[in-house]
């Protein structure tokens, strides 16, 4: 007997779609995991010497399913790359005709059982976002083989935990925007959202190579499209009317935490929907279903600022004649953590400083020159200037 607390997912990108390539493999963290292979059949219609049943022919064996997880800055980026056809490029990601596969894993390690699915790529992506709750992200696999076992070993090597451990909840989200207009408690309120990513890809049979398995995993049409249920407003009249006519709406909005987040933006969409009603205790509300047209959504990856440890500032102590200047140099550490700083003065009538760190003496005596991350305002180092006569 085996527990679900012990069964381990993984999974590994590929090189070449449908060979697993040698490394480290990756944990996937989910709630249930659903790809598996199905094996078809067709009821076999011959007759035979009396009326009893001549069983079935095995035809073909599909392999695929949902693998429903919580939303992680990071964890799921190669799946969105695989859905969009396209790698990310400088954290932007939108659609294009690459194929993007995996070999994904499981290991029942309490019986011994193991399985996998090789040339896996992403069908569809559903991302729901509930208005009290965390998101949650459905994944749909399509792959190419299927192999198991029983010999207590595993197909997984060495699983990786996944770097982030924030998961995505409905304060997360931010800057909701609709047609250019953000949404709030003044104009109509959002209380959920969905959005999907569907290539309605199709399985293409290959006769001759000698496996039940499909011999391709083909994209056809890319639709982004879901709902959004919107308290009944004018905002909301204004949205719902846009099917009267066909007219063009739009969407953004971010989800981010302290790990790292994505700003989502569909430019272009059609909408429809019923005139919303309720009873006498209930808000109105009206769910409208959008579905995008023409431009290709964008994804961009929002990583998180390094955290700023410190801000030295070069010479410590300076002298400087009236009229004459002096060039600070300011180093934020750790490297790589943004440089930018601002300057300021204690008292601008002895001493004075420009953007970049020069300071200017004004007239003889004393002030502290002082450099201020802008990342992290409570990192700062200071010069003691001296301006003589």
């Amino acid at each position: 007997m085996s527990s679900g607390a012990k069964v381990q997912l993984a999974w590994i990108k590929e090189v070449t779609p449908g060979v697993t390539p040698p490394g480290d493999w990756h944990t996937f963290t989910r709630i249930s995991n659903g790809v598996t292979p199905t094996y078809n059949s067709e009821a076999n219609n011959e007759i035979g010497a009396d009326r009893m049943a001549q069983g079935t022919a095995m035809t073909t064996v599909d392999v695929g399913g949902d693998i429903e997880s919580k939303w992680r800055y990071g964890a799921l980026d190669e799946f969105m790359a695989s859905c969009f056809g396209k790698n990310w490029v400088a954290n932007v990601l939108t659609m294009g005709n690459d194929r993007i596969s995996f070999s994904l894993a499981t290991y029942a390690a309490d019986i011994g059982v193991a399985g996998i699915a090789r040339g896996a790529q992403v069908a569809t992506m559903a991302f729901d976002f509930p208005g009290d709750n965390e998101i949650t992200v459905t994944t749909t696999f399509a792959a190419t083989s299927w192999s198991d076992k029983a010999d207590d070993t595993s197909f997984i090597v060495n699983a990786q935990p996944e770097p982030a451990q924030r998961r995505y909840s409905f304060k997360d989200i931010s800057g909701l925007k609709l047609n250019d207009q953000q949404v709030g408690e003044g104009n109509a309120c959002v209380d959920s959202f969905n959005l999907q990513f569907d290539n309605a890809v199709q399985t293409q049979r290959c006769i001759g190579n000698g496996n039940p398995f499909p011999g391709n995993i083909i994209p056809t049409t890319f639709t982004p499209s879901g709902s959004i249920t919107i308290s009944w407003s004018k905002m909301a009249y204004q949205l719902w009317k846009a099917q009267q006519t066909g007219d063009a709406i739009s969407l953004e909005f971010t989800v981010s935490n302290a790990d790292g987040g994505y700003r989502i933006s569909l430019p272009e969409m059609e909408v429809n929907g019923s005139w919303p009603d309720a009873g006498a205790e209930e808000i109105v509300q009206v769910e409208l279903n959008y579905t995008a047209r023409r431009i290709p959504p964008t994804i961009t990856r929002l990583p998180a600022p390094i955290v700023i440890a410190s801000v030295t500032v070069t010479p410590d102590t300076a002298s400087v004649a009236a009229g004459e200047t002096v060039d600070l140099e300011a180093e934020v550490l750790p490297a790589g953590a943004s440089q930018t700083v601002t300057w300021s003065t204690s008292d601008a009538a002895i001493a004075t400083v420009n953007d970049t760190g020069l300071v200017t003496g004004v007239a003889v005596g004393t002030a502290t020159i002082t450099a201020t991350s802008t990342a992290d305002p409570t990192k700062t180092d200071t010069c003691a200037i001296t301006v003589t006569a």
